[in-house]
């Protein structure tokens, strides 16, 4: 009797067939889907996608809101030197409170050396100037992956802040917005669209996409629509419905399910006070409004004391051990304190030197957002 043949009847003792499934490898796609929903940070994401090539096969196919709507946003924590340089940069997952990992492919990385970092959506995004032309390189962290876009037209040496619109890294483009043109390069193209706008905006922009609609706020609070076909335009958008007269210290846009809010950190009457108000943008009438609203219900927000990302929002975060109804607010340099939960409303001591807008350590040269990593 041959092995194969003992093998089969030792499994029909057992009650098995030919077919049962002898090692994890062979799990079909019904079952992995079922673990799947069962993780619950990046960190069992990357463990379920690093046991084999089958099981990658599955995640490699997930759409990016398959896994934004599933996971918290990682921090990262980017060190710098005196001079500017990337001098290291760490991962945080509140998901797994435990969790924390270096990024080595920065710190080694030979084109990192030399500019300062900014960074969006899991991407690092730095100007480089080869002989004397403007261009730059987008720098993948987890991976180490680097694409350099092609020079920047005449009229885009004054670079105000450039944002890549979407989370995917195929379908990924870079937005520039400068002082007088709002420039726009789609990964793989091999040249910039460019726009002039009636009405420029003033700096400070944050850009974020809520339903195929991009939308950018300047320092002023001033909203603008942003159209990529069939032609990159840009127009002012006369919104109503604050209008109080405050000043607003941060302000911050999101996505939330499809929505537009508008977070602002604005004084209370107590002295070194301030509070998070948010807004959503209403479009059902004919003039756009922003309206206030007083809780955030199943969704916890996602922002940062540095205010160029735009922030993230996550559905019933208690899935994962988060709380709902909150703001997860990164600190100001501080590595040992790293975020804090806030609700709307709410009153923060700015003297307190467990407030994220605590000054901290003026030494301590750190800044952190909330990514989503990009592999």
């Amino acid at each position: 009797m041959t092995t194969a043949s003992t093998a089969s009847r030792h499994r029909r003792r057992r009650g098995e067939d030919d077919t049962t499934v002898r090692n994890w490898s062979e799990l079909p796609d019904g079952p992995l889907h079922t673990i799947f929903t069962c993780l619950c940070s990046f960190v069992d994401f990357i463990s379920f996608s690093s046991v084999c090539r089958s099981w990658r096969a599955v995640t490699s196919a997930l759409s990016p809101s398959d896994i934004t709507s599933r996971f918290p946003p990682l921090l990262l924590i980017a060190s710098y030197t005196r001079e500017g340089r990337a001098s290291g940069c760490r991962v945080l997952d509140p998901a797994s409170p435990s969790f924390s990992c270096s990024l080595d492919r920065i710190s080694n990385n030979r084109a990192s050396a030399n500019f300062p970092i900014l960074t969006n959506h899991g991407r690092f995004l730095r100007p480089v100037r080869p002989a004397g032309n403007h261009q730059h390189v987008i720098l993948n962290p987890f991976t180490g992956e680097e694409i350099y876009s092609p020079i920047i037209p005449k009229g885009g040496t004054s670079i105000n802040r450039f944002h890549p619109t979407h989370l995917s890294f195929i379908d990924s483009a870079l937005l520039l917005i400068t002082n007088y043109d709002v420039f726009h390069w789609r990964v793989g193209s091999p040249s910039w669209s460019c726009h002039s706008p009636k009405i420029h905006p003033t700096g400070g922009e944050i850009v974020v996409i809520v339903k195929d609609k991009m939308y950018a706020m300047d320092s002023a609070e001033r909203l603008f629509e942003l159209e990529l076909s069939p032609q990159l335009h840009l127009r002012h958008l006369a919104v109503d419905g604050i209008g109080d007269g405050r000043f607003s210290f941060k302000i911050f846009l999101v996505d939330c399910g499809g929505e537009l809010l508008f977070l602002r950190l604005v004084p209370t009457e107590r002295i070194m006070g301030m509070q998070l108000e948010a807004f959503r943008l209403d479009l059902s009438i004919n003039q756009a409004t922003w309206v206030k609203i007083e809780n955030l219900g199943n969704w916890a927000i996602f922002v940062g004391y540095w205010t160029e990302l735009p922030g993230l929002a996550v559905e019933n975060p208690e899935r994962w051990g988060g709380r709902s109804n909150c703001v997860y607010f990164s600190m100001n340099g501080n590595v040992d304190w790293p975020w804090v939960m806030i609700k709307l409303g709410e009153e923060i001591d700015t003297s307190d030197p467990e407030s994220p807008l605590f000054n901290g350590n003026p030494r301590q040269r750190v800044k952190t957002s909330w990514v989503y990593p990009g592999f």
